[in-house]
Formats: C-alpha cells, structure tokens, sequence
C-alpha cells in the first residue's frame, strides 16, 4: 500500500471559505431535518436541479442516453480504448448522472475516456442490492460491447465507491472479468460507522454530520446487520481485486473507511494508493468548479485511470 498524506499542501482560500460558509448554513439544515421516506423525496425534489450550481461540462461534451441501462455516457473527445464505468455517491438515497454530469465529464476529459454515468436505483424504493444489480449490469453492457475487463476502470464517489467496490466483488463470484482498477473518493464502506474519523471529524467535517450518516446507514440496513459484506465492502474478503485508488480528506467523516479499506487491501496482496487530501471535507471531488483541490484530485484520478488502462499497442 503507498500512502501520500498530506496532498494538497496548504489548503487554499476558496476551500477555508466554502468550509466555513457550509457549517454555517448546509450542515445545520441536515442535521436538524428528519431523515424518512419522505424528507428524502422532498429533497430529491430539490437537489435534482442543482447541477449547474456545480460549474459547466467542459466545451464539446457530448452525452448519450442507455436506456436499457438507465444510464448516460458522456464523452469530451474520441479518446483511448477505455471506459470509466462511475456510480455517483448521494447515499444511496441522493443523487443521478444529470447532477453529477460536470464532474464526470471532467473526468472523461482528464482521462482520455468516455464514462458511463449509472441512475442505479435507490433508497428507501428499491434496496441497496438493486443498485448494485444496476451497476453490475452496466459492466455486464460494456462487455458486450467489446469491452474487455483491462479496459474498464470502476470509479464512484461516496456510496457510489461503496458500489465501485461491490461490482468488482460481484463480479469475482459470478466469474466475470476482473475490472482494470477501482478509483473511489470518499469511500462509505462501512455502514456500522465504526472507524475512528467518525469521532475524531464529528465536528470537523462541514457537509457530513454524523447523525445523518447513521439514520441513512439505517435507512439501507433494513433488519440485515451493517457489516453484512454485501453491505459494507470494508468487511469482505478482498482477494484478486483490481488496483485501487482511494482518495480521502482529512477532515472528512468517512476518512478513515477508506484509510481502513487501504489497509485491508495492502493485507490482501491487493496495490493500493491511498491519498489523504489536506483540509478536505467529505466528497470534495463534487466541487471541482469551484475548489483548485478538487480538480488536482480529479487529474489524480484521471492520470490513475490512464495507467491502469494503458497496454502496449
């Protein structure tokens, strides 16, 4: 496992700034709502229009609809011969291809390679095994499509890295493939909240409360326990997976989810490159148009796709 901590070096003033500005007005919101069936489709409702607060596409991009997949693939150039297959985060509840379009498109851009956008279903609707089904489905789509697993590159942020990790075990165990590498942000691996940034960014982290985390966790547990593996990957047995990427925050929440999957994976004889991005909340990647870290950490993940795809001739 290489580990590179702190990235980033001084945190700039556009992140300080946003920072503070969201532990006065988001965070407080979130932790005060309550958290149902309800409140949740109410604020679908609202963050479904959200997206362009979240900066442009790059110029050129070009977005196709799969219906047949429930999912969108956005290109910024022809590209390699290889292909990001992306779960966006929004735990499990939250989010779609449409909100988090600039960000993958940026990533399609950075990376030389078109990324398939997948509107997996979500909860409390479906269960968290119907979106990974959706995902595992996708991958199963650009295999037939001449695809072969070396040139896919599994990516998600927040639950999306949840469900990143879960198609690369699913696919293990049903003989598929193995994907070329996983590159997860802000990974939510462990839904029984048990790592120490749950305590230690309690207070720190100006986007995730840690009420809200744990009614969520919840929320998508049912009356199954939240270190089932086939919820929370952090507990499953890693073997044979891919390359990875995780990129954390230091003051993000769910830090240590993924400080302990890096870990759990160097164990497994699995490479891994655990980056700890210096000053960074949860899912900071979101905020590329506006935050100068989120875009070098974008470019990271951009430069670990092409090398992990990258094959003679």
């Amino acid at each position: 496992m290489t580990v590179r901590m702190p990235i980033g070096g001084r945190v700039s003033v556009r992140s300080r700034a946003l920072a503070a500005v969201l532990r006065r007005t988001l965070r407080p919101l979130i932790e005060r709502a309550p958290i149902t069936a309800d409140s949740v489709r109410r604020v679908r409702s609202i963050t479904g229009e959200l997206g362009p607060l979240l900066g442009p596409a790059p110029r050129g991009t070009r977005v196709h609809r799969v219906p047949e997949i429930r999912a969108d693939l956005v290109r910024t150039g022809r590209g390699a011969r290889r292909v990001i297959l992306y779960a966006h985060g929004g735990g499990f509840v939250l989010g779609s291809s449409k909100l988090w379009r600039a960000q993958v498109a940026r990533l399609s851009s950075l990376s030389g390679a078109p990324v398939l956008s997948v509107d997996y279903r979500t909860v409390p609707e479906h269960r968290m095994q119907d979106g990974v089904e959706d995902c595992l489905d996708a991958y199963r789509w650009l295999l037939e499509r001449g695809y072969s697993g070396d040139d896919v590159v599994l990516a998600g942020d927040s639950a999306g890295a949840n469900l990143a990790f879960a198609v690369a075990l699913r696919a293990r165990e049903r003989g598929l493939p193995r994907p070329a590498a996983i590159a997860a942000t802000s990974p939510w691996l462990d839904l029984a909240g048990s790592g120490p940034s749950y305590e230690a960014n309690r207070l720190l982290d100006p986007y995730l409360p840690a009420r809200a985390a744990a009614e969520v966790a919840r929320m998508c547990a049912l009356d199954a326990e939240p270190t089932d593996p086939l919820l929370s990957p952090r507990y499953a047995a890693l073997h044979g997976l891919p390359p990875a990427l995780i990129q954390v925050g230091s003051i993000d929440l769910l830090r240590s989810d993924g400080e302990v999957m890096a870990h759990r994976l160097g164990k497994a004889g699995v490479p891994c490159e655990l980056q700890v991005w210096n000053g960074q909340m949860h899912a900071f990647t979101l905020l590329a148009g506006v935050l100068p870290e989120a875009r070098a950490a974008l470019r990271e993940l951009g430069a670990f796709t092409a090398r992990c795809t990258d094959r003679p001739g």
